[in-house]
């Protein structure tokens, strides 16, 4: 096949009636394509079977294949409907010499079984950093980022030509190239406009087998207008001026990374001895990253990963205490309601009773991305206890032979240096 054309869409979250004017858009259309690929919240919890009704119908009413992985809203087990796909369980699906491959639940990488020219990747989640923002409970560390290191790595993985993928609603309706990959973010299906009219976007999406890419996107109750923007003419609902790009003109904004090797050697060092405890190879692919800004949050994410992992034995577990709560648990606890980190940060007084608190303070401020452990085992009766208490920061923020860690070391914490090196 030397072109596959599909309908994407994402995030239905159960609502079949809108499912209903869907059906209803995309026939009115009358565009050609070949199959359907949905990314994920199909269904609702509390509306159980909704996922496989809404996935059946769609196939049924349109007559055409729908290939779809599972969001986060997908709690059922895989639809047994006719025509209906879930790409965790068939893998890789070619089209000549196009590939398309999901990711919902699983992790690890398919192998491809057949050469292929260009793939297609689904999957529910953004990558870090990439059209993704999001609500703080589903971001890393309250960034504004809701996208899924794992998926950085699939696409390191699969290099794919495109990625469509939903879960973001605030920057559904988008898409960019950004090193060789157009990312296509199709949700949502079920917006509304606040007098509860449907306006949900989905979009056709011609890949050929040489790399041409190419998005329309089109709106429930939509009508095709000119940009007040850009001046081109776009499918929009007939109450907005601005297309999706150009209200988010300035968000679209991407830059090349540099200044970070590909593949990495992280090493844990006992900060009082400079014992090396562990050295590991990590990848880095940053080109699937926004900006350099971006990128010092993805490799806090993969350092502090790695660090749980080596530093977890037998039946303990490595817990992270957040830093906005560090003050509630080494503080005093007396009159602090409203006494601010910055406060703290930057005067911490060491005679308020409050000594561990301002070690920990003063590693903070002199590096902003240090991180306090607990290692918590397991106890009598199904108990729990601390059993050791870890300071982690980047080696050079200070000498391993200061006072500081002199201090943090006698206060009772294991003081941990890393440094990332080329390989």
């Amino acid at each position: 096949m030397a072109k596959l054309r599909m309908l994407a869409v994402s995030d239905v979250h159960g609502k079949e009636d809108i499912v209903d004017q869907f059906i209803e858009w995309a026939r009115r259309d009358n565009v050609s394509y070949d199959v359907i690929v949905a990314a994920g919240d199909i269904g609702n919890p509390q509306r159980p079977g909704s996922m496989c009704r809404i996935l059946s119908k769609v196939s049924k009413s349109l007559q055409k294949p729908v290939y779809y992985v599972k969001g986060n809203w997908d709690v059922e087990r895989e639809c047994g409907a006719q025509q209906v796909f879930d790409l965790d369980a068939t893998g890789p699906v070619y089209f000549g010499d196009i590939a398309l491959v999901g990711h919902g639940r699983r992790v690890e990488p398919f192998k491809l079984e057949r050469q292929t020219r260009v793939v297609v990747l689904v999957t529910h989640y953004p990558p870090f950093s990439i059209l993704d923002r999001g609500k703080v409970i589903d971001s890393y560390h309250h960034s504004p980022h809701a996208g899924v290191v794992e998926i950085n790595y699939l696409i390191d993985h699969y290099r794919p030509r495109v990625h469509i993928f939903g879960h973001s609603h605030s920057f559904g309706g988008l898409e960019v190239e950004h090193n060789g990959t157009v990312y296509v973010n199709v949700a949502r299906l079920d917006r509304l406009l606040k007098t509860g009219e449907p306006i949900g976007n989905y979009a056709y999406i011609d890949v050929s087998g040489n790399g041409d890419v190419r998005v329309e996107w089109r709106f429930i109750n939509g009508v095709w207008k000119k940009c007040s923007g850009c001046g081109r003419v776009v499918h929009i609902p007939e109450k907005w001026a601005l297309c999706r790009k150009c209200a988010h003109k300035a968000d679209l904004k991407f830059a090349r990374v540099s200044g970070v090797p590909y593949r990495a050697l992280l090493s844990f060092r006992d900060a009082s001895t400079g014992a090396l405890v562990e050295r590991r190879e990590v990848k880095i692919p940053f080109y699937t990253l926004k900006d350099n800004l971006t990128l010092e949050d993805f490799l806090d994410i993969i350092v502090t990963r790695v660090f749980k992992d080596v530093f977890s034995s037998g039946g303990s577990k490595i817990l992270e205490v957040p830093k906005d709560r560090v003050i509630e648990f080494y503080g005093s606890r007396r009159n602090e309601a409203l006494t601010p980190f910055s406060e703290y940060l930057f005067s911490c007084n060491d005679a308020a009773g409050s000594h561990r608190l301002c070690l920990i303070m003063k590693i903070f401020s002199v590096d902003k991305k240090a991180h306090v452990f607990w290692e918590i085992t397991s106890g009598e009766a199904d108990s729990m206890k601390i059993s050791a208490e870890y300071v982690l920061f980047k080696e050079g923020a200070l000498n391993l032979d200061s006072q500081l860690v002199k201090k943090l070391v006698s206060s009772g914490f294991k003081a941990i240096s890393y440094t990332l090196e080329a390989v």
